[in-house]
């Protein structure tokens, strides 16, 4: 008979059932809605989907995907099997963003119907399966929004809860035994920490399976053991380097394993946490009234083996949650990780509790507790956001109430402005001559160009130091050569391209809301409590500006010197124009040319201060004055104005810019009309500087921009 059958819960119960069950059910339309608004984001949702798509196209070009690492590329250090996936359907569907999050997508689907049906294996009621897939989506703020992302996560968790469901069913049937080992073993071809649970699910099926196991652990061992020894042969031996060896040169974080991973998985899932604690209780509790029943040898071995059985669908999942913790720590815990890591954590503790929790009417109170501490978990995490940080820094007592953000659905989904700048952003990349482009954060971008990609910055990081040493030398060859016309930053510039990229200069600047930021992992808004500010450059080499005709240039600093300005005070101008790469500033940009004049060019940077004025000139009549002008930090103190011979003088509006310099226009009125005037530049502001390029004089002024 069915659970909902045996079981006579009280009213009480009944009620929370319900509840819990409608707050699940809350999250699995707040998951789709979420996954709906961001399978079709036009760039990257989290910074290495792009490396993901660049080796699924490499699958499907038939290009070596392991092998010696090389400008062109180098390998993530994962198993192959998800990228293999969307190059597979990548044949049939376009090769993308869209179609990469899909698969991802649906590995979630299938995990949580596995959660359904591990719930109803071990005869628990219908609520029971519904809270556990609700916890597990309940997870997704907390494993930086991860699920529906590019990578091979969900596929991966997908497999392997499957697998570990088969096996849980698997005694009597030997098919199922060998289907289990085949989704576990494919499961490390999709990420290698299935390794933990394989030897975790070898041990508890004995006490499961004890018949079958034997074909299980087979199964794996052939199709695990087996591919590596053919992937070895097949590369050359480069297999295992890529998949094994190189993680070896990842730093290990003692103290996130030891003791912030549990930090954070209490501070996200407090009420889990406790349930959690509640049921291991309970167990201990339930377990030692059970020791003095065992009678004396020789009979306890056997009474010992019949109570063990008599439980193991709870001692099956909880060895499985202790795995799926352990992995996430050990995950966590590694040089670069994210908090990704914590999904198995967070699935498989969520099939525990919903396995472990009783449901009988003897237990009605146990099990009223529960779902109460469910719902309250449920209801937790849709209002807030953890950001263990503030008490990773300053302790519990003073970083606790600055540790949690009240949930903004705008962190999760793009807004239409954020699609706006990425759709527009997007075709100006797809514009550009792909084999030409170099975006070490976004190496499918020269894919997406028409070019055949390079490495990413990942990869860069990931070798021993003589290969990215190698590397580097690389790319700067091809830039020096010419083969390298466009570079495309996250951040700042690295040191070891700027001697190539010195002449070169900011030909677009996207900063603020003009960023198109990923929204999971680094450089999003999520889970972040000092979010990435930084800029977004695209640079190339300098190119003259177009001179319109009937503009007389007065002033564009491209011969070295400051091109008949004078020093009326100060040194901040320095003696010479400067270029777009200027000591100890960002790349300045863009603007005209490639050289600028700059009130930061002394030794003082910043902090000088000075005054220039150029050569006099005419103001034509019904003509306009235009400069490029820019501006960093304050513009109390800063001044671009035009001064007569008799004393008159008008300010021009200085813009708003970031190290880059807009223009602007002043149309002659008729009472300036043939006046004499020079154009002064001001910096009186220790904190800020004055950038300014191409003072251009038009005969006629032109009509509005």
């Amino acid at each position: 008979m069915s659970a909902e059958a045996t079981a006579q819960p009280g009213r009480a119960v009944v009620w929370m059932r319900r509840v819990v069950t409608g707050l699940s059910l809350i999250w699995a339309l707040v998951i789709a809605v979420v996954f709906a608004c961001r399978i079709g984001f036009p760039l990257e949702l989290e910074w290495m989907e792009g490396g993901t798509l660049q080796q699924a196209w490499r699958v499907q070009q038939g290009l070596p995907v392991y092998g010696p690492p090389s400008p062109d590329f180098v390998p993530f250090l994962y198993t192959p099997l998800y990228p293999a996936v969307v190059a597979a359907l990548g044949f049939v569907v376009p090769l993308g963003y869209g179609l990469a999050r899909a698969v991802s997508i649906a590995a979630v689907i299938a995990t949580c119907a596995a959660l359904w049906r591990l719930c109803r294996i071990e005869d628990k009621p219908r609520a029971h399966a519904w809270f556990a897939i609700g916890l597990f989506l309940s997870g997704y703020v907390f494993c930086f929004r991860w699920l529906d992302i590019a990578r091979g996560d969900a596929l991966f968790l997908a497999l392997l809860i499957w697998g570990l469901v088969l096996l849980r069913e698997s005694e009597g049937s030997l098919a199922r035994a060998v289907l289990a080992g085949v989704l576990v073993a494919l499961a490390f071809w999709t990420k290698q920490t299935a390794a933990v649970f394989v030897v975790i699910s070898g041990v508890a099926g004995l006490l499961i399976a004890p018949r079958q196991i034997w074909a299980y652990a087979g199964t794996i061992a052939l199709i695990d053991g087996g591919g590596v020894l053919l992937g070895q042969w097949l590369t050359d031996g480069w297999l295992w380097t890529w998949i094994y060896e190189m993680h070896q040169g990842h730093a290990f974080n003692d103290e996130r394993f030891w003791s912030k991973t549990w930090g954070m998985f209490a501070h996200a899932q407090p009420f889990a946490a406790s349930l959690l604690v509640v049921l291991l209780g309970f167990g201990v509790g339930v377990g030692l009234r059970r020791a003095r029943q065992l009678g004396r040898p020789p009979t306890w071995p056997r009474t010992l083996w019949v109570g063990l059985r008599g439980i193991r669908g709870p001692i099956y999942w909880g060895m499985v949650a202790a795995g799926g913790l352990l992995v996430s720590a050990l995950g966590y815990s590694t040089q670069f990780a994210e908090p990704n890591a914590f999904i198995p954590g967070v699935c498989f503790c969520a099939a525990f509790l919903a396995v472990a929790l009783p449901h009988a009417d003897a237990r009605r109170r146990l099990e009223l507790l529960g779902l109460t501490l469910v719902a309250l978990q449920l209801c937790f995490a849709l209002a807030v956001e953890p950001m263990y940080q503030p008490i990773q820094s300053n302790g519990v007592r003073a970083g606790l109430r600055h540790s949690y953000a009240w949930q903004d659905p705008w962190r999760t989904i793009p807004t239409a402005r954020q699609r706006d700048n990425a759709r527009a952003l997007r075709a100006k990349v797809e514009a550009l001559d792909g084999a030409s482009l170099l975006a070490l954060h976004r190496p499918w971008w020269p894919i997406m160009a028409g070019g055949t990609g390079h490495v990413g910055a990942m990869g860069i990081t990931d070798v021993t130091p003589e290969q990215r040493t190698e590397l580097q030398r690389a790319i700067r060859q091809r830039i020096a050569a010419g083969e390298i016309q466009a570079v495309w930053i996250d951040g700042s510039v690295p040191g070891w391209l700027t001697r190539e990229l010195s002449d070169w200069t900011v030909h677009e600047r996207r900063w603020g809301g003009r960023r198109v930021r990923p929204l999971s992992g680094w450089m999003s808004e999520a889970g972040m409590v000092t979010p990435w500010r930084g800029e977004q450059l695209l640079l190339g080499p300098s190119q003259p500006r177009e001179v319109p005709a009937g503009v007389q240039v007065i002033a564009d600093f491209e011969a070295g010197t400051l091109d008949g300005f004078e020093v009326v005070s100060g040194t901040a101008f320095g003696r010479r124009s400067v270029r777009s790469f200027s000591r100890g500033l960002p790349p300045l940009g863009p603007h005209g040319g490639a050289r600028l004049l700059s009130s930061a060019a002394s030794r003082k940077q910043l902090q000088g201060r000075g005054e220039l004025r150029s050569a006099p000139f005419v103001l034509p009549a019904g003509g306009a004055v235009e400069l490029l002008v820019g501006t960093t930090g304050r513009r109390k103190s800063l001044a671009a104005k035009l001064v007569s011979n008799d004393g008159r003088s008008v300010n021009l509006k200085l813009p708003k810019t970031r190290f880059d310099l807009r223009r602007v226009r002043w149309v002659v009125p008729s009472d300036w009309a043939d006046v004499e005037v020079r154009l002064h530049v001001v910096d009186n502001d220790p904190r800020a500087a004055l950038l300014i390029d191409d003072l251009w004089l038009w005969e006629v002024a032109p009509g509005p921009r």
